[in-house]
């Protein structure tokens, strides 16, 4: 499977990170202790004339122009990691289908928002087995939250991360070229189940086992491949890849945290973002995608280049 087409979109729109904690009730020291350790800035957000929907129809119209004169999207794959349906949020896939004479009549229309910002991988699996089975070419995932109807308290998750507005449209055909998806697995650890919901001492559990889901995930590669791989993962907060790094046998790995400052972990969308910006066809390397969400929830897939060497199975 072949993502052909990738668009990404950042609002443009920022609050910055001592806006939101004040809407806590944290002090000005906190946001400093968050902004040193955790790296975060401030967070990306959609503008009040502004929806995911519209989002959404300017990157279908984007990757569209991608599209053979006969090709059609036969089928639409919604990823959110958040089932929230307020008003900038709620997309109507029915009427986006309606709207577009590149996607078909009668193409297939499929939700997905329980496995938090990790529901990216189970949409990924769920176009690899839609495309295998023949019935269908052409996939259009799109993945994107906004937070932008709520509180700006709900941005915050205390001791972990900034949440931020992003969306992507990837259209995926059978077959191979510059940005092959494979190897995509998907998992989840049940003794996480509270989620964002959780308590304090939840979220701090869930926390201290980020870099055992970590290995956990990327144990599914080889070691030649993961070893020359980028690894482009959630931006949870920069002192978690400072610290999953320290141990010897990491050190060495690549990994893309450039976002993190500029947007905050953007949910659903964080490992095609970095894609955009860093394609194996350019890099020269395997790309590994990677979330681990709360409430448990892991997923990871490998991104390789036709352009270069594929790595062989194990």
């Amino acid at each position: 499977m072949n993502i052909f087409a990738l668009k990404t979109c950042i609002p443009v729109t920022r609050i910055s990170l001592d806006a939101i904690l004040a809407h806590r009730g944290a002090n000005p020291s906190e946001a400093r202790t968050f902004r040193h350790l955790f790296g975060f800035q401030e967070a990306s957000t959609l503008a009040e004339d502004e929806s995911a929907t519209a989002t959404f129809e300017s990157l279908l119209q984007q990757t569209a122009v991608q599209l053979t004169q006969a090709e059609k999207i036969d089928a639409i794959i919604l990823v959110q990691g958040l089932p929230a349906r307020s008003r900038r949020q709620r997309v109507d896939l029915a009427l986006l289908r309606q709207r577009f004479d590149f996607i078909a009549p009668d193409a297939h229309l499929i939700t997905l928002n329980q496995q938090n910002c990790a529901t990216l991988f189970w949409g990924l699996l769920m176009a690899e087995r839609m495309l295998e089975q023949g019935k269908y070419q052409c996939v259009a995932l799109l993945a994107g939250d906004t937070l932008a109807d709520f509180s700006l308290a709900e941005r915050y998750v205390p001791g972990c991360t900034l949440i931020g507005d992003a969306f992507v449209c990837a259209l995926l055909r059978p077959g191979g070229g510059e940005r092959r998806v494979s190897g995509i697995h998907c998992f989840h650890h049940p003794a996480f189940w509270q989620g964002l919901d959780g308590s304090r001492e939840d979220i701090k559990r869930f926390y201290q086992s980020h870099d055992a889901l970590i290995d956990m995930a990327l144990r599914q590669y080889p070691a030649e491949q993961r070893k020359d791989a980028w690894l482009l993962p959630h931006n949870i907060n920069r002192l978690s890849w400072q610290t999953w790094r320290r141990h010897p046998d990491r050190a060495h790995q690549r990994i893309a945290t450039d976002l993190i400052g500029q947007c905050g972990h953007c949910y659903t969308t964080d490992p095609l973002l970095l894609l955009d910006t860093h394609p194996p066809a350019e890099t020269g390397q395997p790309a590994i995608l990677l979330s681990v969400g709360l409430g448990g929830w892991v997923g990871s897939a490998i991104i390789t280049s036709d352009t270069f060497a594929e790595p062989q199975d194990a």
